[in-house]
């Protein structure tokens, strides 16, 4: 099959096929078809950085914002299985390397770390990684996928009521941790 990954750095298009894609599969991959272990078992050593770095005498190998707030962000740390548990079948290793675009449809290969839970993780990891190569920040991808849909038939202002919850959200956890 012909095909070709996703440019780097990333353009909108592209950005915009992927989301819709994982949008499809979150639907259709839920609950997940498959036996796959849980995220909160496979990731569970892996999520522990900022509260391994909190137990370790101050470094200055951090940033000055980070050590700042390294009590705060192990903490928020400490919420992340609770927080991804789910029953959605997800890839867990988006990028662009593992993903394949073609005429009509956006292939996501290579599955070694497959596993259950929440829909959101794999937008949100894949929106890390598109920023992380050039590509706009986090929070924007984020907001292009599931909710730059339009709006449920007979609610046309529910998209536009959740992008004001989103942004009160995102203003009140900056509150939160600045």
């Amino acid at each position: 099959m012909d095909g070709r990954q996703p440019a780097t750095p990333w353009r909108t298009p592209d950005i915009d096929r992927v989301l819709t894609t994982l949008d499809h599969l979150a639907d259709a991959l839920t609950p997940v078809p498959i036996p796959a272990p849980a995220i909160t078992d496979l990731y569970a050593d892996a999520f522990t950085g900022w509260r391994i770095l909190a137990r370790q005498p101050a470094t200055s190998r951090l940033d000055p914002w980070t050590r700042a707030r390294l009590g705060q962000l192990a903490s928020l740390e400490k919420a992340w299985a609770a927080n991804a548990a789910g029953h959605t079948l997800l890839h867990t290793d988006l990028r662009a390397d593992n993903l394949l675009l073609t005429g009509d449809r956006v292939m996501v290969i290579d599955w070694p770390h497959a596993c259950r839970g929440a829909a959101f993780i794999d937008p949100v990891l894949l929106a890390a990684s598109i920023a992380a190569h050039g590509g706009p920040p986090p929070d924007q991808v984020v907001a292009r996928s599931r909710a730059a849909r339009a709006p449920p038939p007979g609610v046309p202002a529910a998209r536009a009521h959740q992008a004001a919850q989103g942004q009160a959200t995102r203003q009140w956890l900056a509150q939160l941790i600045d």
